[in-house]
């Protein structure tokens, strides 16, 4: 296993590090516009429609979706050395929440349908936040357009992490199924610890022979952050998702909304190879 970078932010895991830092898979594209149904929560308004398309894992993408009840968790520093990070204790806010934009992974854990998702939000009183959502406690307020990428044969499961001490997606292939003789493609990954963000989604590329790709599911969490306008976030703890993000000939750009330990929100393009991921990061990729 070749030396890990030295970064100016970094944490400790509780576990040995694995050799593969990033765990890859492709297949055939999926793309479905569908509609989050008002009334479900979030996790059945996205796994029913997906499930019925036949799309087996993958990213779901939406915006302004106004909700009933929204339940969520901000990430947090750990109380103890069994962990790098946490999680806050559970939060809600009361009707009138929208939800400005969000990423989310669909996947399985225990063989049933799983979604992990990262938003930014504004309540009632316009204060933008953001933090992790917890899916069936969330309630869909009005019908709201959603996109999802993904692949038929392949899905993220989850399974335990000794690394990390968490249960975390993983791509994992549910059959086995050709490659795809012409169209597009579709990369599931999962990115380890201490890897920079921008250059491990171009090394995910590369490993598919992928010269340009949209990042299309972006959940996940890095070590504080510094942009390419010179700002340096410190906190150790955070959620991101990605905004917008692109790999053109090998580059990487990624534009990323950050959400910190007090829920704040930061927006900006990270700075390439001084970003670390924290935890993990769940990413898809859909092929130009």
């Amino acid at each position: 296993m070749p030396a890990p970078q030295a970064f100016a932010r970094t944490v400790r895991h509780p576990g040995l590090p694995e050799p593969e830092r990033i765990v890859t898979l492709e297949g055939q594209a999926m793309q479905l516009d569908f509609t989050l149904e008002a009334g479900l929560n979030l996790r059945d308004a996205m796994s029913i429609p997906l499930s019925r398309a036949g799309l087996a894992g993958g990213t779901v993408r939406f915006a302004n979706l106004p909700l009933s009840e929204l339940h969520f968790l901000m990430p947090a520093l750990a109380v103890d050395d069994q962990h790098a990070a946490f999680y806050s204790a559970p939060q809600a806010m009361e009707e009138g929440t929208l939800i400005e934009y969000a990423c989310a992974t669909y996947g399985r854990k225990d063989g049933e349908p799983f979604v992990h998702c990262h938003a930014v939000w504004r309540g009632r009183d316009g204060q933008r936040q953001g933090g992790h959502l917890m899916m069936d406690k969330t309630i869909v307020a009005a019908a709201t357009p959603a996109q999802a990428w993904g692949l038929h044969d392949a899905t993220m499961a989850t399974r335990y992490d000794p690394e990390t001490n968490f249960t975390l997606f993983y791509p994992t292939r549910l059959r086995d199924a050709p490659p795809a003789a012409s169209g597009k493609r579709v990369v599931l990954a999962r990115i380890r610890p201490d890897q920079d963000l921008t250059i491990a989604v171009e090394q995910a590329c590369a490993a598919h022979g992928i010269t340009h790709a949209i990042v299309r599911g972006s959940v996940g969490s890095i070590i504080g952050a510094e942009f390419e306008d010179g700002r340096v976030l410190d906190d150790r703890a955070t959620e991101i998702l990605i905004r917008s993000g692109e790999v053109r000939q090998g580059r990487g750009r990624l534009d990323i909304g950050l959400i910190n330990p007090q829920g704040e929100v930061c927006e900006g393009v990270l700075a390439r190879g001084v970003n670390p991921v924290l935890i993990c990061f769940e990413l898809v990729l859909e092929e130009q």
